[in-house]
């Protein structure tokens, strides 16, 4: 489209995605090494239904890497505060300037679809899924009570990331992909 914002905004999306593919690798290779499976199902089941069997608390490290997963996926799904590629005052939305109508709504709807992609991903990986005790023998009633705990505790990672949102100010870019503190 020979539009300079556009291009602008897309090379800074696809620096920011990179620069964060590492750590979040690196926080599911974590999970992978202690079940040994890349099954997203044999990842559930190694943890229990109880809190305390979630890899979340099951360890520092695996803490650590919840903190690091979550923190990579909001900036890989440009949440506040990495939402760089569309500052308005820099940028007038950066890569969406060439949209407008259906197909602008389109770019936001997958935004909140990744958000909740991001709380589906994190509860499987720590916070064991979909798992409750079994307190009935009837699988109707079992079946909904999982789906209803997989659905809470994701949409809990999306209240939070909604609410990092509401509370923390947007960083430059700068300060995103630097290493040092920037004066």
């Amino acid at each position: 489209s020979n539009n300079k914002w556009a291009l602008l905004g897309g090379i800074r999306s696809a620096a920011q995605i990179i620069s964060y593919e590492i750590p979040a690798a690196l926080a599911v290779l974590t999970i992978v090494l202690f079940t040994g499976t890349l099954s997203m199902q044999g990842i559930i089941r190694a943890q229990g239904w109880a809190p305390w069997n979630w890899f979340l608390f099951h360890n520092p490290f695996t803490f650590v890497a919840f903190f690091l997963f979550f923190v990579s996926a909001l900036a890989e799904g440009n949440r506040t505060p990495f939402d760089l590629p569309e500052a308005e005052s820099e940028l007038v939305a950066g890569a969406f300037t060439e949209y407008s109508g259906l197909r602008s709504l389109l770019f936001f709807l997958v935004e909140w679809g990744n958000l909740y992609l991001i709380g589906a991903i994190c509860t499987t990986l720590f916070l064991g899924g979909w798992q409750v005790p079994a307190f009935t023998d009837n699988g109707f009633v079992l079946g909904l009570a999982q789906v209803l705990t997989f659905f809470l505790k994701a949409y809990f990672l999306v209240f939070v990331a909604m609410w990092i949102r509401a509370t923390l100010p947007r960083v430059r870019v700068d300060q995103l992909m630097s290493d040092r503190k920037s004066t």
